[in-house]
């Protein structure tokens, strides 16, 4: 039963508390730069790095201490506990205990935490960036209605596609003008009862026997007898197969209203909660096959990769992915079996187009009636500016890549470098591990269920390539395919502070499950840890950069799990740097060449990197974009409380953050707000709750 609809409440970006309660993304963007003069500071762009077999630059040591500002866990590989919790295995982790067994947060963390501000701030490759993927959208059930069933084709080197419309004609851009295209096969009992059967209990279609399929294959060649039938709630027509048989064995005389045929079985299991039928593919018309264009295959194919990477790690803990487990779907079989690549007699739905005045092309195919369908355009179609993608050769370095390191990394790559080409190059910097030297006291938590990114949730990670986001627009205008929409930037984690609250990261009730974890040995807000950084052969324009990168103007780092829920925020301090002198050292015995630099020439440094930024990307330093966003979100205490999305105050204990967005992109008559992320620097006024039919929360 739907709910009725109260007027809307208007969208405003105020902080009265007359709207009600707000709460900020615990996520946003740092915007990147695009150089006004390319010619000066070239250090800030491509070029070769230096060599490692003699000194060439400035080396030494940066002695750091990192103070936790809100609590901090880093998981350590080792002990490990596992709890059976309801047939499923839960996880306890410790905190990371360095080779001597102490408390310590490990190098690695610390260099990636480093890397990621470095790049930000120096506007540095994306180095960890899928720019050829290719995401994916649930396609309108509007939509979904006009796919075609068909059967992929090869024939030596052509491929093509044979359509199985069942007894109706085929209209592009139209749903079926008579029964749905393929059969029903009546095989399972619903997860959710039918709310059709129970409404209409004595009609035809509540009275269909189930038919097993035990012997069959997908995509086997079958006989059936099939009725015309019409479902009572929704009023339309579809061939229900009322008997079924492989091919070669008899099946009994067609009855009145009643065709015998013969087609495809598509079998892609129980795999949503109220799908009771499998499909038979069919027709009684005469069709030529359609070429099956390279574009379309290739689309296909990535579009199935898709589905596999993200449902793997839920495939992976099932111990019979085909079938349902309890309440829960089985998953689609084209996700379990593994396979991407396309073959000669794989069954698939088609989105056609006209092609002359009786012909048809195809647009795209898909591996089910209510599919995801891929973007036309990748995500590296999507960055801007377009020379950020990843280093791709040794003499053409990024300022992070030359510093931290670089391997040649495109494993797709249809022509791979000859061996003789340098493929990596080793960074310049290390980290030691960070020891623990104040403990500010410890704890043991079982955290909230943490939510994977949701790259297709357009609102939150795209932007207008100019101005900046607006609310109410609809997906067409801020989705992927649209030649205005651009990625935001560099995702961040904000700071928490003071607004940190322990019911954002707790379990809700302490619920235990493998998708959630409990750590052992939280270290308190007030532990104090430290590290050292060696450095070698760093111009001094870098070594600014990198001291700027480590204390940021007194901002927090984002360290270690559960950031999203407000864990893992520290200050780092720059103790002392110690500078090699290199001609010092080797021409005696004794003297070390070791020279503790003054703050003076520290801030020299800084000051360095900040006037090259100002002079490559046309501002003041502080009025950069990205810096602009990197205040925002690791500097202060934010004013509101920081969340995920939902539909309510307080947690709820079966989750659905979900349903916010449900509500927040709701189209049709009576559309949802569609709220869009604000700009970093401009995100202070916070988001509504929104329930899944789009309303605004009043509490």
């Amino acid at each position: 039963m739907s709910k009725s609809k109260s007027p809307r409440r208007s969208i405003s970006s105020g902080t009265s508390s007359s709207q009600g309660y707000r709460f900020l993304n615990p996520y946003n963007f740092v915007r990147t730069l695009e150089p006004r003069n390319r010619h000066l500071a070239p250090l800030l762009g491509r070029c070769a790095p230096p060599p490692h077999d003699r000194y060439v630059g400035l080396t030494g040591r940066i002695y750091c201490r990192l103070t936790a500002t809100t609590p901090i866990f880093v998981a350590d590989g080792e002990d490990v506990r596992e709890e059976h919790v309801n047939g499923k295995i839960h996880r306890h982790y410790r905190f990371f205990r360095d080779p001597a067994g102490k408390v310590a947060i490990p190098g690695t963390s610390l260099r990636g935490a480093i890397r990621a501000i470095f790049e930000a701030a120096t506007n540095s490759c994306f180095a960890h960036f899928a720019g050829d993927k290719r995401l994916s959208y649930h396609l309108l059930p509007e939509l979904a209605l006009q796919l075609v069933p068909a059967r992929v084709r090869k024939i030596d080197t052509r491929w093509e596609l044979e359509l199985l419309p069942g007894t109706t004609t085929i209209t592009p851009g139209q749903r079926p003008s008579g029964p749905q295209y393929a059969a029903w096969v009546h095989v399972y009992d619903p997860l959710q009862k039918s709310k059709t059967v129970a409404q209409s209990p004595s009609k035809p279609y509540a009275q269909r026997q189930k038919l097993s399929l035990t012997g069959f294959a997908h995509g086997e060649l079958c006989h059936a007898i099939i009725e015309r039938m019409i479902h009572p709630r929704r009023n339309f027509e579809f061939w229900n197969v009322v008997h079924l048989t492989k091919s070669g064995q008899p099946l009994p005389k067609p009855g009145a209203n009643q065709l015998q045929v013969s087609g495809y079985l598509c079998i892609t299991n129980q795999n949503i909660e109220n799908k009771h039928d499998e499909r038979l593919f069919f027709t009684n018309q005469k069709l030529s096959p359609l070429d099956l264009p390279d574009t379309v295959r290739q689309k296909y194919e990535e579009l199935i990769a898709d589905y596999q990477e993200r449902h793997r790690d839920e495939v992976r803990k099932r111990r019979d992915p085909n079938r349902p487990q309890g309440t829960e779907p089985a998953f689609s079989r084209f996700i379990v079996e593994g396979r991407q690549k396309l073959t000669d007699g794989d069954l698939v739905y088609a989105m056609l187009d006209k092609d002359g005045n009786s012909g048809y092309k195809v647009r795209f195919i898909v591996p089910v009636s209510v599919p995801r369908v891929g973007f036309e355009r990748t995500i590296g179609d999507l960055l801007y500016p377009s020379d950020l993608k990843k280093c791709a050769t040794y003499d053409e370095l990024c300022p992070a890549c030359r510093v931290f390191g670089w391997v040649w990394g495109d494993e797709t790559a249809v022509n791979p470098p000859e061996l003789s080409t340098r493929t990596a190059y080793a960074g310049r910097v290390s980290f030691s591990h960070a020891v623990l030297t104040k403990d500010g006291g410890t704890f043991d938590e079982t955290l909230a269920i943490l939510s994977t990114p949701k790259p297709t949730t357009y609102r939150f990670y795209l932007r207008p390539r100019t101005g900046k986001p607006q609310n109410g627009q609809d997906d067409r205008q801020v989705d992927y395919n649209n030649q205005n929409q651009i990625l935001r930037g560099r995702k961040v984690y904000r700071h928490h502070g003071a607004k940190l609250n322990p019911q954002e990261y707790r379990s809700v009730n302490g619920a235990k499950s493998d998708q959630n974890r409990t750590v052992r040995g939280v270290q308190q807000a007030g532990s104090v840890f430290e590290f050292t950084v060696d450095f070698e052969n760093l111009a001094p324009l870098e070594l600014g950069a990198l001291l700027w990168s480590l204390q940021i103007e007194g901002w927090h780092h984002r360290i270690g799990y559960a950031k999203p829920l407000g864990f893992g925020s520290v200050q780092i301090e720059v103790v002392r740097v110690s500078l090699l002198d290199p001609t010092e050292r080797y021409a005696s015995f004794a003297r070390s060449g070791w020279h503790d630099q003054d703050q003076k020439q520290i801030d020299a440094w800084i000051k360095e990197f900040k006037q090259a930024m100002a002079s490559r990307f046309g501002a003041a330093f502080e009025m950069l974009a990205n810096i602009r966003d990197l205040k925002a979100l690791l500097a202060d205490t934010p004013p509101l409380p920081v969340h995920y999305p939902r539909s309510t105050r307080q947690p709820q204990p079966d989750g659905k953050q979900y349903e916010w967005f449900v509500g927040n992109k709701r189209g049709g008559q009576d559309p949802g707000p569609r709220i869009a992320l604000p700009l970093a620097e401009d995100d202070s006024a916070g988001l509504p709750l929104i329930d899944k039919y789009g309303d605004l929360s009043t509490e």
